[in-house]
């Protein structure tokens, strides 16, 4: 797959079900990576009180420089504070992109992101 047939848009409805296989329990705002009119990745955030709420999930493999520049355009669009659960493979990236890692959970890593 090379990154040229990448595209990345905002996330339908039916985008989400289709991913996920069902519809998820609150409202989310998200953006999916498709590749020939298949969605391999999908992005946003669902809001918790006045914090952002992170995710992302893939179902193939995707280019780093891909997911890299989709992430810098969805961090440049967050207005407000956000968290989000990485480990340690996700870590170096989650830092690199400006988020602040805030201490453990029985998930995972917690990190956080304040503009």
């Amino acid at each position: 797959m090379s990154i040229e047939s990448i595209t990345t848009r905002p996330a339908t409805a039916g985008d989400v079900l289709g991913f996920y296989g069902k519809m998820p329990p609150r409202s989310v705002r998200a953006w999916v990576m498709e590749c020939g009119g298949k969605v391999i990745g999908i992005a946003g955030y669902f809001m918790a009180g006045e914090r952002a709420v992170m995710f992302s999930d893939m179902n193939a493999p995707i280019p780093a420089i891909a997911i890299w520049r989709a992430s810098k355009a969805l961090m440049k669009a967050m207005r407000v504070p956000a968290i989000c659960v990485g480990d340690e493979v996700s870590a170096p990236f989650l830092e690199r992109l400006g988020w602040v890692y805030v201490g453990k959970s029985f998930d995972g890593m917690i990190f956080e992101w304040n503009r």
